[in-house]
């Protein structure tokens, strides 16, 4: 016999956020389209990008600070407000960042970004090799 677990249906999600840090496929925006990032009123653009992280180049922020975020991604897919947490500044001086606040709708938004650029770095690769 076969049945069907339940399930609560409050939040519905196409993808799932990792638990622990930043345990997901990082991609790198491409420099013609990059995450420009506005984080704790100073402008910047994202070095990396995961579900549920974040790197950018560190501008006298402070480890295990929260600031407020602003994020907008290329080719109009959306600007959002949210929080990041500094999890670690790496020996390159690049913030390893936490993404906190999102609603599951623009979770969804960045994992469908995330995809769309793995895509195109293999259509990159592809080509290269040709």
């Amino acid at each position: 016999m076969f049945w069907k677990k339940k399930t609560k249906e409050t939040e519905k999600k196409l993808f799932t956020s990792p638990t622990g840090t930043r345990g997901s496929f990082r991609v790198y925006p491409s420099k013609e389209n990059p995450v420009s990032l506005k984080v704790g009123g100073t402008s910047l653009d994202a070095v990396d990008i995961c579900s549920g992280g974040i790197s950018f180049d560190n501008k006298n922020f402070k480890l295990g600070a929260t600031y407020s975020m602003e994020m907008v991604l290329p080719q109009g897919r959306g600007t959002f407000n949210a929080k990041t947490e500094i999890l670690k500044i790496d020996d390159t001086d690049v913030c390893r960042c936490k993404i906190l606040g999102l609603s599951p709708d623009q979770e969804d938004t960045v994992h469908s970004y995330i995809l769309a650029r793995q895509k195109e770095e293999i259509a990159q690769k592809k080509g290269k090799s040709l």
